[in-house]
């Protein structure tokens, strides 16, 4: 899967992000979101730009997830970010950010059941499962199977937006 999104010209990238970002911008569940948590995209992952972008001129507090130990926090966008311990882009450290309203997932692989594979790390996993955010993750349609192994841990996400809409789980 990830050779097959990894393989992705940037113009695809782009537009299809474009598709999925419009997608979530639109939902009920931005619209309510006071609280929003997302990512920073790193390689070819699904852009998240434009959904930062429209909630910050929205007045809502925007988060971005910080790897810290075995654990995920999120802090409040604000000022320049750092390379974090895989290389991708993380907040300062400043106040972490509780109750998020809407965190924004990413991931290598979804299933129709809410399941998804990630990078193996359980991240997002541990996070969600201390949480009562309301959770969406973003994949291009060829990332959705009909069905993924479920472990124990993994934590199933309640929507998840491709460039043709948004399949509520």
């Amino acid at each position: 899967m990830l050779e097959r999104r990894n393989s992705l010209a940037t113009e695809q990238v782009e537009e299809q992000s474009r598709l999925v970002q419009e997608h979530v911008i639109a939902s009920k569940e931005f619209a309510q979101a006071k609280v929003i948590g997302a990512y920073h995209a790193a390689g070819s992952e699904v852009r998240t730009g434009m959904i930062i972008d429209a909630a910050i001129k929205q007045g809502k507090k925007v988060a971005l997830p910080r790897t810290e130990g075995d654990r995920m926090v999120f802090y409040e966008l604000a000022g320049d970010l750092v390379e974090g311990k895989f290389g991708i882009l993380e907040p300062k450290p400043t106040t972490p950010v509780d109750g998020l309203d809407l965190v924004i997932v990413p991931g290598v692989a979804f299933d129709l059941k809410g399941c998804r594979v990630g990078y193996g790390k359980g991240y997002y996993d541990r996070f969600l499962s201390m949480q009562h955010s309301f959770s969406m993750g973003l994949a291009y349609s060829f990332q959705i199977l009909d069905e993924l192994p479920r472990g124990r841990f993994d934590r199933r996400l309640a929507s998840v937006a491709t460039e043709s809409g948004i399949s509520y789980l």
